[in-house]
């Protein structure tokens, strides 16, 4: 049986994330899901290039490999 990159890659978090109850994106990590701070300021870089800067306001558990990222205006 041949194994492919994707079956290799065991580790791996999946990011939604949602500025003031908006959604922004989502994307793919590979290795552990970090441990984010209530409060700490995040950057999501947006496909057109474009960065905003949120405040994390809460983070929810989807699955043992989602998060569901909530950002407030900063």
């Amino acid at each position: 049986m041949t194994i492919n990159s994707t079956q290799k890659r065991q580790h791996f978090c999946i990011y939604d994330y949602y500025l003031d109850g908006v959604f922004l994106k989502w994307e793919e990590v590979e290795g552990e899901c970090p441990i984010m701070n209530i409060g700490q300021d995040w950057v999501v870089n947006l496909e057109d290039g474009t960065k905003i800067t949120g405040k994390i306001s809460e983070t929810e558990f989807v699955s043992e490999n989602e998060r569901r990222i909530l950002l407030t205006s900063v």
